[in-house]
């Protein structure tokens, strides 16, 4: 397939498969539409449409009912067979019949009509299983296409086949793209066996309510399920509105029943070009950029607009703009969006209900739109031109509701994420340590980390005095020091001994610590034998030590190995100015210490420190996007020195932890901005090799992510068309030049510098 199509290899199959088999369906639905309208209004008058389109609504609640029991307790695709083959054969028994008998010609419309709301409701449920949310959203367009191409191809061979064969000879075409569909259906790969979140789990037979009432409540009971029944509802309503006007000024115009199938048959298919074009040029593309409140609002805007000038200016040209621009729209753009809608729900739960608002509250819409063309124009007499001001009303709720479709998407996208990302305490567990964690730290808590270090050299206690303890009631502490000047000047050398057995006992010694240890401790922190040990002392300390601390940590000229070890001590005390020390240490120059910074804050968010009153959003997206202007090799090569100090080979610690570090430091930074939970699935699915969980993550991120930052962070974390990831391509050489210019904290030699040249020529 053409790469502009975005189609992977893995999914080549069921979307060529798919995009057939909404080629026919599509074209069976015009060309039964078409036969059924212009049969039943040449042998009954145009007035008494809304009755038969009243029984349809009636009809479809037990008809849904049986098709949404069978959903539940089968395979879609199965059960989408059976109701294929059913619909044939009733087909086939009234094909001789179908356009002689008056009950034969009402017959044909209820089994079409219904037919078809089942056909394609269950044809997106079986689709919907194949693709997860962000492969709906960048295929559903081109699936989609195949239906407008039916739509297209079977509305402009109506006219041709009509001048060759008679209505009656038509229902065998019907049959046979039935049957079509069918074959298709049996080439499609098996389903995933999967179960998700929300299935019905094996277990006894037991009493159940009847599916509509079951798949009322879920409805009712689910505010994303909710907002799409009222879409589908204010949709169909004023679709159903502007139809009717449409075909009483084509009734008006045109006398005879070869004229209508004519006109309605090159109706249906321009229409379906136009829907075809959106389809494959603007309908994921749109989706993408402009986002799902957005392309859903995009219909009731045409509607509004249009019956604002089918009211003033009535008339069939008119009317076959407003009605062709509406079933364009809903074809393409708006069933794409419709159907990515059900995606991220669980599988369950879809089954339970799509075919209940499809076909339901559907034909419930239309069969509300007959009773008010019944009440105004059949009974009354009044002018069908005033049912344009209704639809200006359906069409600013449609709008409103799109609005709010916008927020309740991205709830029903984190719900799920959190669902299927965390499914319980152990998983939250270890994403908290996975993400939350500093890398020292993955395998050792914080908060037992420092109880366990107080222990010396001999391995006895050694009590640590808190700051609070030292200055309350207690003796006057300089008087205490002015006193003992002997013993503290001995402890003071002793902490700055070289010699580790003199330092050890001097941190025995000493019981209470004061201001005076702090120059001597910092320096002890570069001392890997010690460093937890002076971690919790200075943790202990509470405020005392902040100034130095947060001065030491902004130094960019200071210690390095110091610098990177003063966030574990912020992460467990300070006020408000070690949190803001932490915020300015997420601009520092090594990747070590803005890494550690950011889990630092993290910890302190969780243990409820006292943050910065400074405005932490600002500074940590700019964080956010300081991180993604790296290169990719830079992306995938930082580093920690501590945590990869034992590799002995660059190349191979590098390849087994390509961009780990990087990655995980950036969804922390957003821990700290967005929803802590949310984010944690979302970087449990961007590591983990569950397609339809990555599928979540990606599009969480895509609806939360200021639209910068989301360009910048995809390279990284995939989802890119192949020219997109051609265009991120840069040349070797510039490529090289930048990494080089990191220096130490990713290449501390030339030989490591020309493994990466090696490893970067051979990858390509």
């Amino acid at each position: 397939m053409p790469s502009w199509l975005d189609v992977r290899p893995d999914e080549v199959r069921p979307v060529s498969l798919s995009f057939l088999g909404a080629f026919l369906v599509i074209a069976f639905l015009v060309l039964a539409r078409s036969l059924r309208e212009s049969i039943y209004i040449t042998v009954f008058p145009v007035e008494s449409l809304p009755y038969v389109v009243g029984a349809v609504a009636l009809a479809s609640v037990p008809t849904v009912g049986m098709f949404a029991r069978q959903l539940s307790r089968h395979e879609p695709r199965r059960v989408l067979s059976g109701t294929v083959v059913i619909m044939a054969t009733g087909l086939a028994v009234l094909w001789p019949f179908a356009t002689r008998l008056p009950v034969a010609v009402v017959a044909f419309y209820l089994w079409t009509a219904l037919g078809a709301l089942l056909l394609t409701s269950g044809f997106w449920i079986v689709t919907s299983e194949y693709f997860p949310v962000r492969g709906a959203k960048r295929l559903y367009g081109l699936i989609g296409a195949g239906g407008t191409a039916g739509a297209m191809v079977m509305g402009n061979s109506i006219g041709w086949l009509l001048s060759r064969l008679s209505m009656a000879s038509l229902v065998p075409v019907l049959i046979g793209l039935l049957l079509a569909f069918l074959a298709i259906q049996s080439f499609l790969p098996a389903m995933p066996r999967s179960r998700g979140i929300g299935e019905d789990a094996p277990g006894p037979r037991e009493r159940r309510p009847s599916a509509i009432r079951e798949g009322l409540t879920l409805v009712w009971q689910t505010p994303h399920l909710r907002t799409i029944a009222l879409i589908v509802a204010c949709a169909t309503l004023a679709s159903t509105l502007v139809d009717y006007q449409f075909k009483e000024l084509a009734r008006g115009m045109l006398t005879t029943k070869e004229q209508l199938a004519g006109l309605f048959g090159a109706f249906y298919g321009w229409t379906g070009a136009l829907a075809l074009v959106i389809q494959l040029l603007v309908s994921a593309r749109f989706m993408a950029r402009a986002g799902i409140s957005a392309t859903i609002a995009v219909l009731p805007t045409v509607l509004l607009l249009g019956s604002t000038a089918l009211f003033l200016v009535p008339g069939l040209l008119v009317a076959i703009l407003v009605r062709g621009a509406d079933s364009s729209l809903r074809k393409s753009l708006h069933r794409s969006v419709l159907e990515v809608l059900y995606v991220p729900l669980p599988s369950a739960l879809r089954r339970k209900t799509k075919t209940l608002i499809d076909s339901v509250v559907d034909a419930g819409a239309e069969g509300l739109g007959a009773a008010i063309v019944f009440l105004w124009v059949t009974l009354p007499g009044f002018p069908s031109r005033y049912l344009s001001l209704l639809v200006m009303v359906v069409a600013g709720v449609f709008i409103y509701q799109s609005l709010r479709m916008g927020r309740s998407y991205r709830r029903t996208i984190s719900d799920q994420l959190l669902e299927r990302g965390v499914p319980g305490p152990e998983g939250v567990a270890r994403l908290d340590q996975s993400l939350l964690m500093s890398a020292t730290f993955t395998e050792v808590d914080i908060r037992s980390a420092l109880a366990e270090i107080r222990a010396g050299a001999d391995g006895e206690s050694a009590p640590i005095a808190r700051r609070d303890e030292a200055e309350t009631d207690g003796p006057d502490l300089s008087e205490f020091y002015a006193d003992t000047t002997g013993t503290a000047e001995s402890q003071l050398q002793g902490l700055s001994s070289q010699r580790p057995d003199e330092v050890a006992a001097a941190l025995n010694e000493i019981d209470v610590w004061t201001e005076a240890h702090i120059p001597a401790l910092l320096r002890l922190l570069a001392r890997d034998a010690f460093s937890r040990r002076v971690i919790s002392i200075l943790a202990e300390m509470g405020d005392l030590p902040t100034a130095y601390l947060a001065a030491e940590l902004g130094n960019e000229a200071g210690d390095f190995v110091i610098r990177r070890r003063i966030p574990r001590v912020f992460a467990a005390s300070g006020g408000d100015d070690a949190d803001s020390s932490l915020l300015d240490a997420l601009t520092a120059g090594r990747f070590e210490i803005r890494y550690r910074a950011a889990s630092a804050l993290a910890r302190r968010r969780l243990a409820g420190l006292p943050a910065s009153d400074r405005d932490r959003r600002e500074i940590v997206w700019s964080a956010v996007r300081r991180e993604l202007d790296r290169d990719q090799p830079v992306w995938e090569l930082q580093r920690l020195l501590d945590e990869w100090e034992s590799d002995a080979d660059l190349v191979s610690g590098r390849a087994q932890h390509r961009g780990q570090l990087s990655l995980k430091h950036t969804f922390r930074l957003l821990s700290l901005i967005l929803d802590t939970d949310a984010v944690r699935a979302a970087y449990q699915g961007i590591v983990s090799d569950d397609d339809r969980l990555l599928s979540l993550a990606l599009e969480y991120l895509e609806q939360v992510l200021p639209r910068d930052v989301k360009d910048r962070l995809w390279p990284f974390i995939g989802d890119l068309t192949e020219r997109q990831r051609d265009r991120s391509i840069r040349p070797l050489g510039e490529v090289v030049e930048d990494l080089v210019s990191t220096e130490a904290t990713l290449f501390q030699n030339e030989e490591e510098r020309e493994a990466l040249r090696r490893l970067l020529e051979e990858e390509g």
